[in-house]
């Protein structure tokens, strides 16, 4: 690594007058009040920029022994907001203010193998229909067009260069 020129500094030591007033205006500052913890919500995270319009993230795993898995991640590990559809045998965890873990048995009829695997990259998005167009236009192949799932989400289905399985889903419109 290249050494550093110093650069020359004043002799004075005094601070300048902006930064005693910045000092004294810090020390005035006073933090907010607290909200009992019954009535507080963390704040919503920062939008992040991207180009499918994805809100939040989703990874989607197969299990042989679903309910081991909802006593780990539940139970264990204290995750306290999921859901089990029984329809599916599918056990959805939220892990994060923009995350969650999906578990079901392997779906041989989807093409599904066996754990283990890797997960489904699964992002929600504002327009999967906007977002199947977009990149269909730059190259990305896709299994077919986006399409409405039992589960209450429309799809569409590629896989990334590795051939990780990427899906794109928005919550049906009523």
């Amino acid at each position: 690594m290249p050494a550093r020129k110093k650069t020359a500094r004043k002799a004075s030591r005094k601070a300048s007058p902006n930064k005693k007033a910045a000092a004294r205006n810090k020390s005035a500052i006073k933090a907010p009040a607290r909200r009992s913890s019954s009535t507080s919500r963390p704040a919503a995270p920062p939008a992040t920029p991207s180009g499918i319009g994805a809100m939040s993230h989703h990874f989607d795993y197969t299990t042989h022994d679903p309910e081991a898995i909802q006593r780990f991640y539940t139970q264990i590990l204290g995750f306290k907001n999921f859901n089990r559809d029984p329809n599916f045998n599918y056990l959805w965890i939220q892990t994060g203010s923009t995350s969650s873990l999906g578990f079901m048995p392997p779906m041989p009829e989807m093409g599904e193998a066996s754990p283990a695997k890797e997960p489904t990259l699964y992002f929600m998005v504002k327009d999967v229909d906007r977002a199947y167009q977009s990149l269909a236009a730059k190259g990305v192949m896709f299994e077919g067009p986006p399409a409405d799932m039992p589960w209450g989400h429309r799809v569409v289905r590629t896989a990334d260069p590795e051939g990780r399985t990427v899906m794109l889903a928005e919550p049906k419109k009523s």
